[in-house]
């Protein structure tokens, strides 16, 4: 029975998952893995803090050095946040020769390529499975199972927050505001919401993701961006008439001109796999050259489920599995950056949504200058006018390049046919 002692950066959420499993099942890692895994040291800013349990095998301190400074000690579970101090803590143990094991995704994405060197050098390994969709395993899906595999698309539901929000807006009629206050009283989404429903969270989920399957540098700030804080209801109901829901979705799929990569709200047909991962649920659709699609779904967040996944990291490490097998992939040290196909030149289907004048000859006109610019229709709604006068007339297309599809657009705009500017939204 080989025993190993764990260090531990970081006692908040997850890391009180850890805690708990390492506590209650000690004994399976014993049997499943011939693992003996103990906590010897956690560094947390509040060491003095009563969290109701405490690994009777731990020292609990606020001194990172206790732990950098312990030969014991070679395997280090990093559960800080940010990209500052959580980066320096990092940089600090893979110099002191300790693996890491991380769900920091902001800062893999943002400063994977230097991490990832630096531990080449001093011949650690940094380990990152809940990086991304907390339970989900989906890094090893990608770099194992799949391995065999050419990527031909991810297409993924990767924060939970804003699934929970458009959950509740699709099934109860809320609108964004009242959504996210309930998902901020169920803990779903912090008090500062910002980084989950402006995309970022997704998007940094999203270029890692990218990086394993595409195998190259992801430029993070070229990645297109959009959150899912600018939805209105008339959105959601809009999605359901074209037999459809929106999901905040990341995509990643190759072309011979570059790579398509987005964060966007997306209309998903209702009988897609992806359209029935509801609530906090995270789920990824991946078409494989040879396995065809495959899709996972499963807790995206939380203490437990992220736990379970720090912690399958550790196992590898900690066996010497992942040293041995994960590290020969160069994710994070491959020279070569993946060029980014531009908005212009995607091909996806699209949704569009015209506020017009009750009269004849609009749709006539609308559907017109669309032949005119290429675009074939998928289907057509045209709505109920108000009492004011004003009528709905919402589009879905086949896929087409983007800029044909928006200089349609803007040419409806601009004709005088539309009485407010069009709203669009991508569909899968």
């Amino acid at each position: 029975m080989e025993r190993c002692a764990l260090g531990l950066i970081g006692w908040g959420t997850v890391g009180g998952g850890v805690v708990d499993i390492l506590t209650r099942d000690a004994a399976l890692f014993r049997e499943r893995c011939g693992l003996d895994l103990y906590l010897k040291t956690i560094v947390t800013r509040t060491p003095a803090r009563d969290r109701g349990q405490k690994p009777a095998s731990a020292t609990i301190t606020d001194r990172v050095d206790v732990l950098l400074n312990d030969p014991d000690i070679r395997t280090v579970i990093h559960l800080v946040g940010g990209t500052t101090a959580a980066k320096d803590l990092c940089v600090a143990c893979l110099k002191a020769g300790k693996h890491i094991v991380t769900a920091n995704k902001a800062l893999l994405a943002e400063h994977g390529d230097e991490l990832f060197a630096l531990a080449a050098k001093h011949q650690v390994t940094i380990a990152f499975e809940a990086a991304v969709a907390g339970g989900i395993p989906i890094i090893a899906a990608l770099r194992d199972g799949l391995v065999a595999n050419r990527i031909e698309g991810i297409y993924a539901i990767l924060n939970g927050t804003c699934n929970y929000i458009l959950t509740r807006m699709t099934e109860d009629g809320k609108d964004y505001g009242a959504a996210l206050t309930e998902a901020q009283e169920l803990g779903y989404a912090e008090a500062d919401p910002t980084l989950d429903v402006n995309g970022t969270d997704t998007a940094h989920k999203l270029a890692i993701l990218a990086r394993i399957a595409f195998h190259g540098r992801i430029p993070l700030a070229e990645l297109r961006c959009e959150g899912i804080d600018k939805l209105t209801a008339q959105d959601i109901e809009s999605a359901r008439t074209m037999g459809a829901c929106i999901k905040l979705l990341a995509v990643a799929k190759p072309s011979t001109r570059g790579l398509e990569l987005r964060v966007a709200p997306t209309l998903i047909p209702i009988d897609h796999p992806l359209a029935s991962v509801n609530k906090n649920y995270n789920g990824i659709y991946v078409h494989g050259s040879a396995a065809g699609p495959t899709l996972l779904v499963g807790q995206g967040a939380g203490a437990l489920p992220t736990a379970s996944a720090v912690l399958a990291d550790v196992v590898d490490v900690c066996t010497g599995r992942y040293l041995a097998t994960a590290s020969r992939f160069q994710f994070f040290t491959s020279a070569h950056a993946v060029p980014l196909l531009p908005e212009s030149d995607e091909v996806t289907s699209s949704y569009a949504r015209f506020i017009v004048a009750d009269k004849p000859g609009v749709l006539a006109g609308i559907t017109g200058l669309l032949s005119k610019q290429g675009v074939s229709v998928l289907n057509i709604h045209q709505g109920t006018p108000n009492q004011s006068g004003q009528a709905l007339i919402e589009v879905s297309t086949h896929p087409l390049k983007s800029a044909d599809f928006f200089a349609a657009i803007h040419a409806i705009d601009q004709s005088g046919l539309t009485l407010k500017p069009t709203v669009t939204l991508r569909r899968l």
